[in-house]
């Protein structure tokens, strides 16, 4: 039976991981040579390793010398209505995700969801969270519009409401709508909206920074109204590209819709007020709102032709026409983004990384995403960037697993069930060959993962990500 079908994992009756040294993700006390007793899905016991016998019917995996911790979470990702959803899920559990918050939804997902045929594998992470369609101008062209599709979303089951491009006016309309209807409201935060304002008034959740640079410029009115004054455009296209074709690049790189002298970003990192930050910082923790850094998705959008990511042996995982077009953009960028542009959009990476750290030492609540689907992020490789990324920005390991395991679950509300390794939690779970609280680059050696119960060994892992490749091999045909 093929990889990543319902007997793809190893679901006995009762399943023991013997030798394990546990990691608390909530104060970094690791106990080892511990045994845990998983049934039905949930830890049953953790004991000491000779104090939980086998059983007559249980596996037994020897996992001595193994680091075990929740499973990793990514709160931002797109992998369903990808080129290849059964692909990009298997690729997540691959890289120990056990975990997804998908960040883009339709009425179509919503009812495929509802009844049950809307994940394709069983290795797959857990849908954590989906919402409807995004608010845009097309479906919340006014306040009243964005009402009646919040009061639509609701009604199909949406978990949240997502914004990404309307009004000032328009967003604030939205969100205290949102609110009424208790939907958590999460999503950018649009040219001329208040990033604190937002905050102020109950926004649940902003991705990708959106907004928070601008409001740490001593040029801040100035550069919302500019933003505000603006509207985004599509980049120049060669003919013969349909406007879905035009659209899916615009999402894939946004650097390319705005102007090639980058301007705006250059004000951005010119005028930036680490005061400020620490202002804006401490207005987030009073208002309770969650970031979503997205630090990888920002990096291989601002560095759109590095061939860090061009040659990254990884792609062999991502279908060839999807490959393609991320190579096309790049040379797009390359043609029109000149030597002082790509410093300018360099600053501005490093600039994140630093206000990730200001965000970290005021207490601003984080929880880990890759954008899994954008230029260059590869699933399940995109989430381990990001934890690298992370470490750039000063931020320590156990920070970081706590941002993919234990903060994941708190912004979910579902702290009894998940986030650290305890009795009575949801068996999903990662085994790790080296500490992950020594370096970050050890969150990324997945040994084995268990997924509701089922354990995936490394060898099972492995083809997991064979089998992806293979289908993509074999779709792609012979090359030229």
């Amino acid at each position: 039976m093929p990889i990543g079908t319902a007997q793809a994992g190893t679901s006995p009756q009762r399943l023991v991981l013997a030798g394990v040294t546990i990691v608390d993700t909530h104060d970094g006390r690791k106990t080892g040579d511990m045994a845990i007793a998983i049934e039905d899905g949930k830890i049953a016991r953790i004991e000491r390793r000779d104090r939980i016998g086998s059983g007559g019917a249980s596996k037994t995996i020897d996992a001595q010398g193994k680091f075990v911790v929740p499973g990793y979470l990514d709160m931002h990702a797109h992998p369903l209505g990808s080129r290849d959803d059964e692909g990009s899920l298997n690729m997540m559990l691959a890289h120990g995700i056990t975990g997804v918050r998908q960040m883009s939804g339709s009425p179509e997902m919503l009812s495929a969801r509802r009844e049950g045929r809307l994940v394709p594998t069983d290795a797959a992470p857990e849908l954590l969270m989906m919402p409807g369609m995004i608010l845009m101008p097309l479906n919340a062209a006014s306040a009243a519009a964005a009402a009646a599709e919040i009061q639509k979303q609701k009604e199909a089951g949406a978990d949240f409401i997502k914004v990404v491009l309307v009004p000032p006016p328009t967003f604030f309309a939205a969100l205290e709508e949102a609110t009424r209807l208790g939907l958590p409201f999460a999503g950018h935060i649009p040219p001329g909206v208040d990033v604190a304002e937002a905050a102020r008034q109950g926004m649940f959740a902003i991705e990708h920074l959106y907004g928070s640079l601008e409001a740490c410029s001593t040029e801040e009115a100035a550069l919302r109204r500019a933003a505000g004054d603006g509207a985004p455009r599509l980049p120049p296209m060669p003919e013969g590209f349909s406007l879905n074709e035009i659209f899916e690049r615009a999402i894939a790189n946004p650097m390319l819709m705005r102007p090639p002298t980058y301007d705006y970003e250059q004000s951005i990192v010119a005028t930036y007020s680490a005061d400020k930050a620490r202002r804006l910082a401490a207005q987030f923790v009073a208002a309770g709102i969650w970031q979503v850094p997205t630090l990888i998705r920002l990096r291989t959008m601002q560095l759109g032709d590095d061939p860090h990511y061009r040659n990254d042996p990884n792609l062999r995982y991502i279908p060839r026409v999807t490959r393609q077009m991320w190579e096309g953009l790049a040379q797009q960028f390359s043609a029109r983004v000149g030597a002082a542009s790509k410093k300018i959009l360099a600053d501005l990476s490093a600039l994140q990384l630093s206000l990730v750290k200001v965000f970290k030492e005021a207490g601003v609540k984080m929880v880990a995403g890759s954008d899994m689907g954008g230029q260059w992020c590869i699933p399940g490789v995109s989430l381990h960037q990001e934890f690298e990324l992370l470490g750039e920005a000063g931020l320590s390991p156990l920070d970081i697993l706590q941002m993919t395991t234990l903060h994941g679950a708190t912004f979910l509300g579902r702290e009894d069930t998940m986030g650290s390794v305890a009795v009575g939690k949801n068996a999903d779970l990662v085994l790790l060959d080296a500490d992950p609280l020594t370096s970050v680059q050890n969150l990324k050696t997945v040994h084995g993962v268990v997924r509701a119960g089922s354990y995936y060994s490394s060898d099972m892992l492995e083809m997991l990500k064979k089998s992806t490749e293979a289908r993509h091999s074999a779709a792609a045909g012979p090359s030229n």
